[in-house]
C-alpha cells in the first residue's frame, strides 16, 4: 500500500512541479492524500450517475427528461435558504480546535437547518398555487420540487461533518453508494408502461434519504441535541451576508425556466443532455478538489499562496478540459438517441463555459474561506452572475435557442470570474 502511495506521489509530482515550479512537499502530498480519496469515490459515483443520466433522457424522452430537469432548478431555488447554515458550518468546525468545539458547532448548524427547513416547507406548501405559477409549472412538479429541495439539503448536510472531520474515504463511499441506489432504483421501476419524469424523481428520493439516514447513525456522536448561542449568532451573521449571493447562485439555473418560457419543455430536456456531460462533469471535478480544499483553505494562514498557484493551474485546466468535455459530449449524444439532435458549435460553447464555471467556483471558495468579507465578495460576484445571466437569455434564447443559452453561460460565468480576480486583495487575506 505504501509503495502504491509513493508510485501516485512520484507520478503526481511530475505535472506539479511542471505547474507550480517547485517541488511537491510533505503538506501537498497530504492534500493529494485527501482528494485522492474523494476522487475514487466521486468519480465511480459520477460514472454511474451519468449512466442514471443517459438511460434517464433516453428512456424517458426531452419532454418527460425535461420535467425531471426543471424539478431539479427549481428544487436548488427552494433549497437555498434550507442550506444556508452549511457553508458557515463547514469553514468554523474545520478551523475548531478539538472536538467539543466540532460537536457544538455542527449541531448547532444541523438544529438551525432543521427548523428553517420545516418552516420552509411548510410555506412552500400553503402556497403552491401562487409559487407554481409564478415558476411557470404545474402544482405537481412544484410539489415534487419542494421534496426534492428538502431530501437533497438533508443528504448534503449530512455529507458536510465529513468533510469537516477529513473522513475522506466515508465522504466517497457515500457519493458511489448513492449513485448506485439512484441508478438501482430507476432501473427496477422504469417500463415501457411507466417513463415519467415521476420514476426519476422518486428514485432520486430514495437514494438520498438512504444514505443520509446511515449518515446519522455514522456521525451520531457528532450530532446531538445541543444549540450554542454563540456560535448560533457566528453562523447567522455568516448565513447574513453569504444569503443574496446564494439565491442568485440558485436562480442561475433559471435558464431552463426561461427555455421553456421561450420554446419548449423538449429544448429543456436537449438543453439538460449538453449540460450533464459539461457543467455537470466539470462541477464534479471542482467538488472533488473543493471536497478538501475549502476546509484547507479556512485553516490556512497563506492564502496569496494558493492564489497564485490557482492561476497557474488555470491554463493547463482549459486546455486539458476543454477538447475532452467536447468529446465526452459527443459520446453521450451517440447514447441519447435520435430524439436528441447534436450540435458542434453548442458543444464548444458548453465545454468554454464549463472552463470558466470550474475558475469561477475556485475563486468563489476561496473568498469564502476568508469569512464574512469573502462572503460579501461572493454574493456581489454571484448577483452580477444572474443579471448578465437572465439579460442575455432573454434576447439570445428567442434568437438561436439552446446555443444562444450555452452562449450566455459562458458570460455568466466570466464576469463574476474577472469581479473576483480583480478582488483578490480580499481573496489572499488570513
Amino acid at each position: 500500500m505504501a509503495s502504491l502511495r509513493q508510485f501516485g506521489y512520484r507520478l503526481l509530482s511530475v505535472p506539479y512541479e511542471l505547474i507550480f515550479k517547485e517541488e511537491m512537499g510533505r503538506e501537498a502530498q497530504r492534500f493529494f492524500v485527501s482528494t485522492s480519496q474523494v476522487a475514487v469515490g466521486t468519480l465511480a459515483g459520477a460514472l454511474v450517475t451519468l449512466v442514471f443520466s443517459i438511460i434517464a433522457a433516453r428512456a424517458l424522452g426531452p419532454d418527460e427528461f425535461g420535467s425531471f430537469s426543471i424539478i431539479l432548478t427549481v428544487s436548488v431555488i427552494l433549497a437555498v435558504l434550507m442550506g444556508l447554515s452549511m457553508a458557515p458550518m463547514i469553514k468554523y468546525a474545520s478551523g475548531a480546535q478539538n472536538d467539543a468545539i466540532r460537536v457544538r458547532i455542527i449541531s448547532t448548524s444541523s438544529i438551525q437547518i432543521a427548523l428553517l427547513t420545516a418552516a420552509l416547507t411548510a410555506i412552500y406548501v400553503l402556497l403552491t398555487p401562487q409559487l407554481s405559477r409564478l415558476f411557470g409549472i404545474s402544482s405537481a412538479l412544484f410539489l415534487f420540487s419542494v421534496a426534492y429541495a428538502v431530501i437533497s439539503a438533508f443528504f448534503a448536510l449530512m455529507m458536510s461533518p465529513l468533510r469537516i472531520l477529513s473522513r475522506m474515504k466515508a465522504y466517497a463511499l457515500a457519493n458511489v453508494t448513492q449513485s448506485v441506489i439512484l441508478l438501482a432504483v430507476f432501473l427496477a421501476f422504469v417500463s415501457d408502461d411507466m417513463r415519467s419524469w415521476q420514476v426519476a424523481a422518486y428514485s432520486s428520493y430514495v437514494s438520498y434519504a438512504v444514505i443520509g439516514l446511515i449518515l446519522v447513525v455514522y456521525l451520531r456522536t457528532y450530532l446531538r441535541l445541543q444549540f450554542d448561542r454563540f456560535w448560533a449568532k457566528k453562523i447567522i451573521s455568516y448565513s447574513l451576508f453569504a444569503a443574496p449571493g446564494a439565491f442568485a447562485a440558485a436562480f442561475l439555473g433559471v435558464d431552463r425556466l426561461l427555455i421553456n418560457a421561450f420554446t419548449t419543455t423538449a429544448n429543456v430536456g436537449i438543453y439538460n443532455a449538453y449540460f450533464l456531460p459539461s457543467i455537470t462533469v466539470a462541477l464534479m471535478l471542482w467538488g472533488i478538489f473543493n471536497a478538501s480544499f475549502f476546509p484547507y483553505a479556512s485553516k490556512s494562514s497563506n492564502r496569496e499562496a494558493l492564489f497564485r498557484k490557482m492561476n497557474r493551474a488555470v491554463p493547463y485546466v482549459a486546455v486539458s478540459l476543454v477538447p475532452s468535455i467536447v468529446f465526452l459530449e459527443f459520446v453521450a449524444f451517440i447514447f441519447y438517441g435520435s430524439r436528441y439532435p447534436f450540435s458542434w458549435e453548442t458543444a464548444f460553447f458548453f465545454a468554454i463555459a464549463a472552463v470558466i464555471v470550474v475558475v469561477d467556483e475556485s475563486y468563489a471558495s476561496l473568498a469564502g474561506s476568508v469569512g464574512t468579507s469573502g462572503a460579501k465578495v461572493v454574493t456581489i460576484s454571484s448577483v452580477l452572475a444572474l443579471a448578465v445571466l437572465i439579460s442575455l437569455d432573454v434576447v439570445l434564447i428567442p434568437l438561436i435557442g439552446i446555443s444562444g443559452a450555452a452562449l450566455t453561460l459562458i458570460f455568466a460565468n466570466l464576469a463574476p470570474s474577472v469581479y473576483l480576480y480583480s478582488k483578490r486583495g480580499i481573496l489572499v487575506r488570513s
